[in-house]
């Protein structure tokens, strides 16, 4: 879970953006208690209720979580009750049900990946990737982690990942991951994107705990993977590069580990929520 402080920071920064100085509209409604409820609009998966109840808590609302975390739903299912001053609920909507719909959205892409993965090889993980929104990374990631995905890297501070631009600085990718392995902690795990069979061999014979093979067609990903398992069985294997939920069964081969696919943030599509005040 992410930490209360960090969320409330965010949120701050959130609410401060949607009101500035004042809300003029709410502002004409006199005082008085009201009560709502979130629905979904759609089918899918929920992700972020924690986030949404601080947003709610914060502007002086109470909330009530009607589902858990990574829950799948239907359409027209009540998510959360809300309780509070009619400006309080008012002000917390819109925000609310934008970070929401974006973290349910990330979640819900990403378990229906994961579903058609596991039906061609049970032990693939679907993954994401640093492409995200600056500032709602952590938020992202968790809401893949709802959807029963993997985050891949938080940022790159957390695993040695030589790609194209990096290794154009080495002469080899030998000698990139030779001076990785003198250079950075034990700690780290090397990956080591490739762009062809003879790179991904290369990298296996260096060393490498993990292979991304990069934009490879699911039939030389299935010839290349045959030829390096007899090199080293406990290698890795990533598949990346424009894999989407209806090419995805293509790629979902025997001896994959890893699929990471930058569609399930940077191409979000909204999770459709709405707040009834009743």
């Amino acid at each position: 879970m992410i930490p209360v402080i960090l969320i409330d920071e965010d949120i701050k920064k959130w609410i401060e953006e949607d009101i500035p100085y004042w809300d003029v509209t709410t502002s004409l409604l006199p005082e008085g208690k009201a009560e709502g409820k979130i629905y979904s609009k759609q089918e899918g998966t929920v992700a972020g209720l924690f986030v949404v109840k601080r947003i709610f808590e914060l502007l002086g609302a109470e909330f009530v979580s009607l589902v858990d975390e990574g829950k799948e739903v239907e359409k027209k299912t009540p998510i959360a009750a809300v309780k509070g001053d009619i400006h309080s609920l008012l002000q917390a909507e819109r925000v609310a049900l934008n970070i929401l719909g974006r973290m349910s959205g990330i979640a819900t892409q990403t378990s229906k990946m994961l579903k058609i993965a596991k039906e061609g090889n049970p032990n693939l993980r679907i993954c994401g990737t640093r492409k995200v929104v600056p500032g709602l990374s952590k938020y992202d990631k968790y809401a893949i982690i709802m959807g029963g995905g993997d985050t891949h890297r938080f940022n790159l501070s957390d695993m040695i990942l030589l790609k194209e631009n990096h290794l154009i600085a080495f002469q080899s990718i030998t000698e990139a991951i030779t001076t990785a392995k003198q250079k950075t902690s034990f700690s780290k795990k090397i990956e080591v994107e490739v762009q062809n069979e003879g790179q991904a061999i290369e990298a296996a014979k260096a060393g490498a705990d993990i292979i991304m093979l990069d934009n490879f067609s699911p039939e030389q990903a299935n010839q290349t993977i045959s030829k390096i398992a007899d090199i080293n069985s406990r290698i890795l294997f990533e598949l990346s590069g424009n894999i989407t939920l209806e090419n995805l069964s293509k790629y979902a081969l025997k001896g994959v580990d890893l699929i990471s696919s930058g569609s399930l943030t940077h191409s979000v599509k909204n999770f459709d929520v709405t707040m009834l005040i009743e």
